[in-house]
């Protein structure tokens, strides 16, 4: 890749572009929301607004706070791939803009203040949660079934189905002790 394709690319779905002055709090919003979605790349040290190439190599304090961001402002930790790509900065400097490859996750990833977010479009939208939940269902870290319905009674089941359930996978006792 180079830093021609990346300023050709707009953000979109799997692509977002991030000052070398971004918070890291709102890095790891967009690290997050990757995560939880379809995966994504986030190229650092190129302003979001108007593509001006900062990069990131005369900000190396900054800089390595943003590195820390999938350890310390993920939970779990996101798994990252990092590159750099050699560019000009706006000040004629020979500088590097750095690539941050997401891949999709298995698990539900939050930031440091709890929030879940996932990748819609161009933005990181905030989970709600019932919305949370079922990805939570989606990725396999929870399931349906294991859902405690409140107020339920041995009443509110089908004994018929049960029955027939119970038979279908050899068990020999009453359907009503399998239920206990």
């Amino acid at each position: 890749m180079t830093i021609h394709e990346i300023l050709e690319n707009e953000e979109r779905q799997i692509f977002d572009r991030k000052s070398v002055m971004v918070d890291p709090k709102a890095l790891a919003i967009t690290v997050v929301a990757f995560a939880n979605a379809d995966g994504g790349r986030i190229v650092i040290g190129i302003s979001d607004k108007t593509k001006r190439i900062e990069g990131v190599d005369y900000e190396i304090g900054r800089l390595n706070e943003l590195l820390r961001v999938p350890f310390d402002f993920c939970e779990p930790t996101v798994k990252v791939n990092i590159e750099r790509i050699p560019c000009m900065d706006d000040k004629g400097r020979e500088n590097h803009v750095l690539v941050m490859d997401i891949e999709p996750s298995p698990q539900v990833h939050a930031n440091q203040a709890d929030e879940v977010y996932f990748r819609v479009g161009d933005k990181s939208k905030l989970l709600k949660f019932e919305d949370r939940l079922q990805l939570t269902y989606d990725k396999g870290e929870r399931y349906f079934e294991d859902k405690i319905v409140v107020d339920a009674v041995i009443d509110d089941l089908d004994m018929e189905q049960v029955s027939e359930y119970v038979k279908k996978i050899g068990y020999t006792k009453a359907p009503i002790e399998f239920l206990k």
